[in-house]
This record gives C-alpha cells, sequence and structure tokens, in this order.
C-alpha cells in the first residue's frame, strides 16, 4: 500500500472535504497540535503543544460542595491564575452566600484563598 506523506506548511484545518481529497498542506482535525514553524527539516510538521491540566479542586480547597466558578484571570507575567467563586444562583444579596478569591500559582502548582466572604455578592448570574 502507498504511504501518504503530507506536510502542512499551508496550516490549513480543512473539515470540508473527504479526507482522500484534501489536498498537501491541509488536514482534516487537530486536537491540541500545532504547524511546527521551526527551520529545520520539521517546518510544517505537526506537533503536540500542552493540554490542560487540572490543578486543583476548589470544592476541596473552600470546603463547600455547592460552588461554582464565575470567572478567572490569567497573570501570565507571574504565571498566576486568580479563580472566582460562589454559591450564589440567586441575583440578590444573601449574607450565607460563600464567594471566595483564590489564586493559584503555576510554578509550585499552590493554590491560596485570598478574600471569602458574602460581601463580595458573587452570583453565577452575573457571568
Amino acid at each position: 500500500m502507498a504511504k501518504v506523506v503530507n506536510n502542512f506548511i499551508k496550516g490549513k484545518m480543512n473539515k470540508d472535504l473527504d479526507d482522500r481529497l484534501i489536498p498537501n498542506g491541509e488536514y482534516r482535525n487537530a486536537v491540541n497540535t500545532q504547524v511546527s514553524k521551526s527551520e529545520g527539516q520539521n517546518v510544517g510538521a505537526l506537533e503536540n503543544v500542552l493540554g490542560t491540566l487540572k490543578v486543583g479542586d476548589f470544592r476541596d480547597l473552600s470546603g463547600e460542595d455547592d460552588i461554582f466558578s464565575i470567572g478567572y484571570f490569567s497573570d501570565e507575567i507571574n504565571n498566576r491564575v486568580f479563580v472566582f467563586l460562589t454559591s450564589n444562583l440567586t441575583s440578590t444579596y444573601n449574607p450565607n452566600n460563600k464567594n471566595f478569591i483564590y489564586v493559584y500559582n503555576a510554578l509550585d502548582g499552590v493554590s491560596t484563598k485570598l478574600v471569602e466572604g458574602a460581601f463580595l455578592n458573587f452570583s453565577v448570574l452575573s457571568i
């Protein structure tokens, strides 16, 4: 059987054509890949990129079962992610709701609670 060798220099995904009809330089599907931009013989080859990694369970950290993430902020300079969590499923303030801001440090893998309190007045409806 003939071996088909394609390069991916065009870097174009083509989901419209059948696999057998896709021209050289295009590809049908890719997950966690990128087209190599190196200057060596691998230029145009598909290579793996880092995927996602579960870094922690904020339900365990907060001690709350019904906690939801309503957003995050990525501080790429310091390799940190700030995560905003709440138990509030309504649009009204409730002093019994649990609200948290955690920071995850990607360098050492440690999550730290920065702020906790109903005064944050977070809600899943505020997304």
